[in-house]
Order: C-alpha cells, then structure tokens, then sequence
C-alpha cells in the first residue's frame, strides 16, 4: 500500500538567524519518512530557488520575492546530509540582470561556498525536448536545458507569494522559471497566457517531478507575484510531494487548493495544482496528505489576490479559444505564408508574423488592430502542419464548449 505523501511545518521567525534557520529546517525535515531515500542512486541534483528576476527587496532582514539565502543554504545543507554528489542550481532570469549578478546580490555566493554547488546559466544552449510522461494536458514536450535533462532530481525552493494569474506563487509555479526565455519569450509570454498557463504548469510538474519541496515563509508576499506588499508569516514547509506541498500551503495562506476556476483565487484561469493533482502528481485533499509538525488550525494571514472575477477576463479567454479554431481553420492557407513563423492571431486576423515570441508586439501597439476592443484575444501560434504539431488543439473546443472541466477528469488515453 502506497503511503501518503508527507508535508512537515515548522515555525520560524523571519527575525532568527540563518543557523536557526538551519536548525528549524532540519527539524522539519526529520518529519519526512526515510529522506535519505530521495537522493540515494542520484549523480545530479538540479536545484531550482525563485531568482527569476532582480527584484531584490529585504523585509524584517530576508527576501521579500525571492528566495531567501538562508532557506537556500539550509536545504543544501540538508542534501549534503545525504548525497555527495553533484549539485547545480539555476534559474531563467526574465530581466537584463544575469542568474550569476541576481546570486551574487541575494548572497548566495557567500552563503553556498562551503557546499560545492555549481551555478549553470540556463540562457545558454543547447535546449533539449522532454516529454511529458502519460496524457499531456497542453503540449506534449517541453524544451528545457540539457543541464536540467540529464540530471537525476530536481529540488524546489520555493517563495510564499500570491499570483495574480494561479492564486499563488509556489513550488509547482516555481519550476516554471525553468522553461527558457530563448524558446517561449521573455516574460514566458507563449506559455504565460490564458488557457495554456495552468496547464503547463501542470505538464511541468509532471516532467521534472521534484523529489523534495521546500517553501521559504519567513516573509511572504502579499496581492501579485512581483512589487506586492511583504508579510511577515515565519513559517517553513517541506514535503516530499509538489502538489501535496503547495496545497498545504495555501491552506496556511487563506486559499482553497481544492477550489477552480473562477473562484477565488483563481480569476484569471484553471487550478493549476487541481489540474496536476487529477492527472496522479499528488493530492489536494488534506485528508490525503501527511501533515506534520506545527500545522495551525487557522490560516497565518489571509492572502489576497489583486484581480476579481470578471466577465471580461472569461470574455478574453474564450476569444482566444476562438481564435485557436480560426487557426485550425485556415491552418493550410497559414502554412503556405508562414510556416515555422510566429503569428499573433486576433478577430481571425494575423497582426503579425515573426521568428521569435520577443519580436511580437505587445497588445498596446496592436491595439488599433484590435479595434480598441479590451476583450479582444490575440492568440500567439507557432505555424506547423499537423505531423509536427505538439499542441494539444482540442483544448481550445472543450473551453468553448463548456467540457474542459470534464475533460480533466476523463483524459484520453
């Protein structure tokens, strides 16, 4: 009989030092059953902390958006507990700022010195496809780093922050961070859309599947994933499940992992995490999960969300959904024009036709196009024939048709 997944919690003031920060980490992790287990035949640990940006701001002497240095060293301590072997840590930086200047600045240089950890620049190629294991929900494969491929764990240290397109900002959205700028845009925008969003990250998950996850809730981020007000919640999570940890998280936060679109907090699209917990990555349910540790009976604070539900926001995303049908439509005359192109496709129109997503104009210069219409969606898509498409198109219909939540439940074989 499988067990359960574990989730331990531990209280940690913001305020305490980086070693009792070690200390409190340890202790939580103790609670996870045989850890030794997650990293013993392993060569490679891919380390994946929020460092996605230059956003560094300090709140109560830690990370407001980022990563903590503490909580980053104390994993790696951790692991090195149990695995000598080789450790890399990388994030895709969406900002001018390189993954080395952004280390550097939160100080992780200094703190990871002792641990022999090697930072891979994830900007550089060559990219690599995977597959996402079973029945894809968007894409069936993902370009990544051949750094990430040919490791044999991936680690996630995650922030405690809201989101204002998945509710909130944790272990399974981190792993997000690691889909290249080159390949999908800068910031993600190919990937970072209604419809697709969620579902990527569901896809993600089940690709890279981290054998341990860490939260760092000393300082939590309130209303949006960048520029939002800190919270001071001194809290530590860590589970050896993604979906398992995130959703006792967000219990802590004030939010419903069990809930979808659109109630609270997810206005903008699907529950990623429900999502990812109905294709088998982990549960949702607290009945389901091993709780451990300090669990509170109430939610720290109560985090918000800095967008509402909206008729515009559906209005937009079922225009995008129409306006993948147009392109399945006119797929043959669009071939013959722009195959292997980008094309932005709004109120069955090509706006325009480039070779990379970063070339796309954003939405305000293509607002005379769009006629001045906020609902109006404009649909990015890669021109392939149908031997090479890699979408899973269907998708869009189910959206329109009102199945896509039955369609969840009932993947096709």
């Amino acid at each position: 009989m499988n067990r359960r997944p574990t989730v331990s919690i531990i209280r940690c003031d913001a305020r305490a030092k980086d070693e009792v920060v070690a200390e409190k980490l340890e202790e939580a992790a103790s609670q996870i059953p045989d850890l030794g287990r997650l990293f013993a035949g392993k060569r490679k640990v891919f380390l994946k902390p929020n460092l996605g940006t230059a956003e560094v701001r300090w709140h109560e002497g830690r990370q407001v958006a980022l990563t903590d240095k503490s909580v980053v060293r104390a994993t790696v301590a951790l692991i090195r507990k149990y695995f000598a072997g080789e450790i890399v840590l990388s994030d895709d930086t969406t900002v001018d700022a390189t993954v080395a200047e952004v280390y550097r600045q939160v100080g992780y240089d200094a703190a990871l010195a002792p641990y022999d950890v090697r930072l891979v620049d994830l900007h550089r190629p060559p990219y690599v496809e995977l597959k996402v294991p079973g029945t894809p929900l968007m894409f069936t494969k993902y370009r990544y780093s051949a750094e990430l491929a040919d490791a044999d764990a991936v680690v996630s240290i995650s922030t405690m922050k809201s989101h204002l397109s998945t509710g909130a900002t944790l272990t399974l959205k981190n792993l997000f961070g690691l889909t290249p700028i080159q390949v999908y845009g800068a910031p993600r925008r190919y990937l970072h859309a209604p419809i697709r969003l969620p579902r990527a990250l569901a896809d993600g998950g089940r690709i890279l599947r981290p054998i341990l996850n860490v939260i760092d809730g000393l300082i939590g981020q309130d209303d949006r994933e960048w520029g939002g007000p800190p919270v001071k919640t001194d809290v530590l999570l860590i589970g050896d499940n993604t979906i398992a940890t995130d959703a006792i998280a967000m219990r802590l936060m004030g939010m419903d992992p069990t809930l979808d679109y659109p109630r609270f907090p997810y206005h903008f699209d699907r529950n990623p995490l429900l999502l990812a917990s109905q294709m088998g990555l982990g549960p949702v349910k607290a009945d389901e999960i091993d709780i451990r540790g300090q669990a509170p009976t109430e939610p720290i604070f109560r985090f918000h969300v800095g967008r509402e539900e909206s008729e515009s926001v559906d209005l937009v995303r079922r225009s995008v959904a129409q306006q993948a049908l147009v392109y399945l439509e006119k797929r043959s005359q669009l071939l013959s024009k722009y195959r292997e192109k980008i094309i932005a496709l709004a109120d069955g129109q090509v706006l325009a036709a480039v070779d990379t997503v970063d070339e796309v104009p954003h939405r305000a210069e293509l607002a005379g196009a769009l006629r001045g219409s906020p609902t109006a969606g404009i649909f990015l898509k890669q021109v392939l024939p149908p031997e090479e498409e890699t979408e899973r198109m269907e998708v869009y219909q189910q959206v329109l048709d009102g199945t896509e939540f039955e369609a969840a439940l009932n993947p096709p074989e």
